[in-house]
């Protein structure tokens, strides 16, 4: 089987919910703040969020985040938070799980006893 395209999506829960990581695979998307990059995503690239969440993959109670450049200099990563129906401008769940993911995979450098991380988000 060929592939022409390959994404890296990480699995994530935060208090039984699923909040998978796409870690790779998509590039960024345009706009100068993330809210752009939501809107030309929800509006030209929706077919990743299908393809991820709706059956036979997904399922009502998954969610995806997609990890992007940020956009605000002062943020260490991008956020777009996908849902099964929409985008989700922010989520308390999604970002314990991104940023886990980003911490535990070395991503982002966990520093003893307390690590920082800001997350540029719609």
């Amino acid at each position: 089987m060929r592939y022409n395209r390959l994404i890296s999506l990480l699995g994530a829960h935060c208090g039984g919910e699923m909040g998978d990581v796409i870690v790779g695979g998509v590039l960024d998307v345009p706009g100068k703040t993330m809210y752009d990059k939501l809107v030309h995503f929800r509006d030209r690239r929706d077919d990743l969020r299908q393809l991820l969440l709706n059956e036979p993959r997904g399922r009502p109670q998954r969610n995806v985040n997609l990890l992007l450049p940020a956009c605000d200099p002062r943020a260490d990563a991008g956020l777009l938070i996908m849902e099964s129906m929409e985008y989700a401008h922010m989520s308390g769940s999604n970002t314990i799980c991104t940023v886990t993911a980003l911490l535990e995979t070395g991503m982002i450098p966990m520093i003893e006893p307390q690590s920082t991380v800001t997350l540029d988000t719609a």
